[in-house]
């Protein structure tokens, strides 16, 4: 059974009191903000996606501290959330489990499923189970787990183990010996980080298959991230539109992506429910092996992101998108929806 598009009704429409919720979510609505020179795209992605809901004909309010959040969600029947990160840890899960709290519907995922994605050695060891091959890897706690070097070769990719954004990813997250990986690692962790996780780096592309939730969720083709950059990784600074180097174009090898497909089927079952997800994975320099590295929850919605694409791809707008999340969403959430995992 293929899934399809859902859409909100007429009646749904009226009756949303939505709630955008970001850390830049936008305060004056008729200014496309600059580019940030920090974040980069990011004050202009929450615009651009306020702009696609408000043109939906939603009645909706804006929000960009928790603080506020705590105050004003109650007035709401909807949280459109894309508030990731806050400085605390754990933060990723605060506003799931604040909605749950509230018993108020919002998108995303259960905050025990979004734990989850933030864990990229936990997503392995659930890959790995299900014989999709991942990248070898080692995690480090404390600074003194460092004398022991990973069982496997380099060169290495340094990062953290929890969270998402590539925060921290540069060109010095990889280094070919351990020599040169260990002080990356105590680096990491002397900054507070709960965990670092080592991986073995393979060099090629990363390949972003995205999945839409349904019943079946719907799988989008697949995206290519093609980098200048060493062993052609992509960094923070390239994602947020602040580097250039960095291209995406469609996935055309049909077995490459038939692999793809088979491999997400095998995956998504084991981390439902969810409105949306991404799955990502490192394809080598010789397009023979695939490697899951990680999935994510909350991704970016941009028309410049991978999702966006990926839909406009088989002609899907960015507004029918948002549209059937939102949907989905709302009836994933309804009580006794009963989506089956």
């Amino acid at each position: 059974m293929r899934s399809t598009l859902q859409k909100l009704t007429p009646a749904q429409i009226d009756s949303l009191n939505l709630l955008f919720l970001a850390s830049r979510a936008p305060r004056i609505t008729d200014t496309i903000p600059p580019l940030d020179i920090e974040i980069g795209v990011h004050p202009r992605y929450n615009y651009e996606l306020f702009k696609v809901i408000e043109s939906l004909g939603i009645k909706m309010t804006s929000c960009d501290n928790l603080d506020e959040f705590l105050k004003v969600a109650p007035r709401h029947n909807y949280v459109f959330t894309i508030y990731n990160r806050a400085p605390f840890r754990n933060s990723e899960v605060f506003v799931s489990t604040l909605c749950e709290s509230f018993h108020l519907p919002y998108l995303g995922a259960p905050p025990n499923i979004r734990a989850l994605a933030e864990d990229k050695y936990f997503t392995k060891l659930i890959a790995s189970a299900l014989q999709i091959p991942v990248t070898p890897s080692k995690t480090y706690h404390y600074l003194e787990d460092t004398s022991t070097p990973p069982e496997f070769a380099g060169p290495y990719f340094i990062k953290p183990r929890f969270g998402a954004a590539s925060e921290g990813i540069s060109v010095q997250s990889i280094q070919d010996s351990w020599g040169n990986a260990r002080p990356q690692v105590e680096n990491l962790l002397a900054q507070g980080k709960d965990c670092c996780l080592v991986e073995q780096c393979i060099a090629g592309t990363d390949i972003t298959v995205s999945i839409l939730g349904g019943n079946p969720p719907i799988i989008l083709p697949a995206a290519e991230e093609i980098s200048e950059l060493p062993f052609g990784i992509s960094t923070f600074r390239q994602k947020r539109l602040l580097e250039q180097g960095r291209q995406r174009r469609m996935l055309e090898e049909p077995h490459l992506n038939a692999q793809l497909i088979e491999y997400a089927q095998r995956f998504y079952p084991h981390v439902r429910p969810f409105d949306y997800i991404r799955m990502d994975f490192r394809l080598d320099t010789h397009r023979q092996q695939l490697f899951l590295l990680e999935f994510n929850l909350g991704c970016n919605l941009g028309s410049h992101a991978a999702i966006a694409q990926s839909a406009q791809h088989v002609g899907i707008s960015q507004a029918d998108l948002l549209n059937h999340l939102i949907s989905y969403s709302l009836q994933r959430q309804a009580k006794g929806s009963g989506e089956k995992s």
